[in-house]
Order: C-alpha cells, then structure tokens, then sequence
C-alpha cells in the first residue's frame, strides 16, 4: 500500500489529472480521489490543468 501512496502522490505533484492516476494504479476514480483526500494529497490543483 505505501508504493501505491508514493505514486499517487508523485503524480498529483507532477500534474496528473486524476483519471490518468487511477488508470495507472488500477483503481477508481473514486478510490484514488478518497485516498488523495485521507492523506491529504491535492488534486483541486490537477483537475483545473485540462488541455483542449
């Protein structure tokens, strides 16, 4: 579980949108937004950086 969390939490910081964190890990959308949000990990900055 804690290589999971450091890869969630490396990719938020590097600006992965959070459907492309969950696709990586195997998880929901959900599931990565509920673990971001337990362990205080930022997303509200990610989802704002979609490209058209």
């Amino acid at each position: 579980m804690t290589e999971e969390h450091e890869q969630l939490k490396t990719m938020a910081e590097a600006g992965k949108r959070p459907d492309e964190i969950a696709s990586a890990l195997r998880r929901s959308e959900a599931a990565v937004r509920a673990r971001a949000w337990q362990h205080g990990i930022d997303l509200r900055t990610v989802t704002g950086k979609r490209s058209k």
